[in-house]
């Protein structure tokens, strides 16, 4: 029998297969053993099934510890300090838990402002939108850098500090070129920083109407209005949010960028259509690719 001790900040939430004896959902990445988790004696005792080499490796990059076991059943136990269950939120029953408390993140927030249209050279409609958060909880007086690519871009403020929910946002003014254009924002020493965005810069002058689908709630009768548009390559289709908590959610192919997670009223999102195709969308919270809350939209 091998012994190791693991530090730990961080459990993941990782599926395992555990036996009768004791039931247990979380250990670490891929594991391929099963497990017998010993109620408050502080340690967990694996059985290999196969011949395999096992990579454990920590977001943190506390841990990295690797291990090959030649032999085709052995088994291995692992020693868990007390200190790994604390921080794991466990009395030694269980190894759950969130994230590092001392780790710094950057991340969209809903809604983020991603994936909009908008004329080459003119601001997008809604701004962009991250939150940085310490552990689970918001950082105040993070200072965030927001930048953009391209002729005449820019982003207003460019330097920020978030306020006390953790957020910031800047307004993004196009650069002058049609097609997809990139933004930024940059929080030093944060994980997922720079936190990428993306829109699409249309044609200044002689494209086709635009187009407005409303999201309604009204009589209880939960609706995409008009749900089902044809529409010339090239037009703007923007999602009025009049009522209820919805989104748009891209289904099949050809596929769009979606709107982000379903957010209150009011609300718009836009999406400009380039290529022909039928593409197919739907409400996560009242519908499905199939029923419900959807429409369709046929660019010719």
């Amino acid at each position: 029998m091998t012994r190791f001790t693991i530090r730990l900040s961080a459990c993941p939430p990782v599926a395992v297969v555990p036996p009768p004896t004791h039931p247990v959902s979380r250990i670490f990445p891929d594991l391929p053993f099963a497990a017998d988790i010993r109620p408050g004696a502080g340690f967990a005792s694996f059985t290999r099934l196969r011949n395999q080499t096992l990579d454990v490796t920590h977001s943190e990059g506390e841990v990295r510890q690797m291990f090959r076991v030649n032999r085709t059943i052995e088994r291995t136990a692992v020693l868990i300090a007390a200190t790994a269950l604390t921080a794991c939120g466990s009395n030694g029953s269980d190894l759950g838990g969130g994230p590092d408390p001392s780790a710094l993140s950057a991340a969209r927030s809903q809604p983020s402002g991603d994936g909009q249209s908008r004329t080459a050279g003119q601001d997008l409609a809604n701004p962009l939108r991250i939150v940085v958060l310490r552990g689970a909880a918001p950082v105040a007086g993070a200072v965030v850098t927001w930048s953009a690519t391209g002729t005449g871009a820019s982003m207003t403020p460019n330097v920020e500090t978030t306020g006390p929910d953790g957020i910031s946002t800047s307004t993004w003014h196009l650069g002058s070129e049609v097609g997809t254009q990139r933004a930024q924002a940059a929080v030093a020493g944060a994980e997922g920083s720079p936190v990428p965005f993306t829109a699409t810069a249309t044609s200044p002058g002689g494209g086709p109407a635009p187009v407005e689908i409303q999201l309604r709630s009204d009589g209880g009768n939960n609706r995409f209005e008009p749900a089902n548009v044809t529409i010339p390559v090239g037009t703007i289709v923007t999602w009025n949010w009049v009522g209820g908590i919805h989104n748009v959610m891209p289904t099949g192919n050809p596929a769009f960028t979606g709107s982000g997670n379903p957010v209150s009223a009011p609300h718009t999102f836009s999406q400009a259509f380039s290529t022909p195709g039928t593409y197919l969308y739907y409400c996560v919270v009242h519908g499905s690719p199939s029923g419900g809350m959807r429409g369709t939209i046929v660019v010719q």
